[in-house]
């Protein structure tokens, strides 16, 4: 390989350290501590990216090297976030590996993709991990792509201070995106084994002056939280984005058609106190928050970013609220970014409402997410 070839293939490399702090405590989903969780948890972590292109085709690859504290059973792992070869150009491309989805218009929440986890309900900006897939992607037009999927499903969100089993299923979607007058539409239909197939619809548009809105439903049967309901459901994310000069702010609302009203809440409650807290229908009750897009039925997602001094800096605060049960989680970030090489970011994490409500009842008391990330 020339030198010049070399330096093609490695334009794009990344290194990075991570550090996710957990402030632990005993609740009703780590009754008499469980999970062996110390007081504080931490996952420390290096990560690792390259990007190479040449001609038609592409690379990407994203690694974790993740050491464990305070978790029961501490332990060393490595992991592979994307790792993928996509050869096309602009009409269209074919991508192997493990991947992002990355469709549909939510901030927080995305009904129509169904082959990601949910993002963590506790931090929805952490970065999340690929699902393994084949990607087909077909644009005949400018206003037209087309998108076939397969893939492997993981089913549980990542990062979160307890240790939950991922059932891994097979499935599929399809995705017709369209840009009609001046309204970006996109039309999904998505298997999943042992699912019936779900319907979904997301729509984006400008409105001027900075502001953006956007729709994205899906229609779907048969439950995901237990207990098990052949019922036809939907949910459904809306929202808009202000943006104005470095400052953008934006609200959407989430209705999660199946989550529970307050006896089907109270149902599971009682289940997770009358279960033994070492077997299986404990674990199960336990893991329930995290199987779904939420516990409950009502959501509200509200983050504002701002960028100050040209750039090198930018403060946050993300908030998302459960309408249901009065439950929130703030996460207030700061980054600085000295050199176009150099970024750090920290995210604290700090669940408030009853202490009954789906993110108190998590046991996780407030936490802080750092990253450095230097470019090459």
């Amino acid at each position: 390989m020339t030198a010049g070839a070399a330096a093609l293939l490695l334009a794009q490399v990344s290194l990075g350290v991570e550090h996710l702090h957990f402030r632990t405590a005993e609740t009703e989903l780590n009754r008499d501590n469980v999970l062996g969780l110390s007081e504080g948890a931490n996952l420390l972590r290096g990560t690792a990216s390259v990007r190479a292109s040449r001609g038609a085709a592409r690379v990407v690859f994203r690694g974790v090297a993740e050491r464990r504290f305070g978790f029961g059973e501490d332990e060393t792992e490595l992991a592979v976030r994307e790792a993928y070869l996509q050869v096309g150009g602009v009409a269209g491309f074919v991508r192997g590996g493990r991947q992002r989805v990355t469709w549909g218009s939510g901030f927080a929440w995305n009904p129509t993709n169904r082959l990601e986890p949910p993002k963590n309900p506790l931090n929805t900006g952490l970065e999340q991990k690929g699902v393994l897939a084949l990607r087909g992607d077909w644009s005949p037009t400018k206003a037209a792509t087309l998108t076939v999927v397969a893939a492997r499903v993981e089913t549980r969100p990542g990062d979160l201070p307890i240790a939950l089993t991922s059932a891994k299923k097979n499935g599929g979607a399809g995705r017709l995106a369209l840009l009609v007058a001046n309204t970006d539409v996109a039309a999904v239909v998505s298997v999943r084994q042992e699912r019936s197939p779900l319907f979904g619809l997301d729509l984006a548009r400008g409105l001027g002056a900075g502001l953006t809105a956007h729709v994205e439903a899906a229609l779907y049967r048969g439950s995901e939280l237990a207990p098990p309901r052949q019922e036809t459901f939907v949910r459904m994310a809306a929202g808009a984005l202000y943006t104005r000069g470095e400052s953008a702010l934006a609200l959407e609302y989430f209705h999660n058609g199946e989550g529970y009203g307050d006896r089907e809440r109270a149902a599971w409650r009682a289940a997770l106190k009358a279960a033994p807290v070492i077997s299986l229908a404990y674990l199960a009750a336990a893991a329930t928050p995290y199987s779904g897009l939420g516990l409950g039925r009502d959501y509200v997602h509200v983050s504002w970013t701002r960028s100050v001094a040209n750039g090198r800096w930018g403060l946050s605060m993300r908030a998302v609220a459960s309408v249901t049960d009065g439950g929130v989680t703030l996460t207030p970030g700061v980054s600085y970014a000295p050199s176009g090489r150099v970024t750090v970011n920290a995210d604290g994490l700090l669940p408030l409402g009853p202490a009954d409500s789906e993110y108190r009842l998590a046991p996780v008391r407030g936490g802080l997410v750092t990253r450095v990330k230097v470019s090459y």
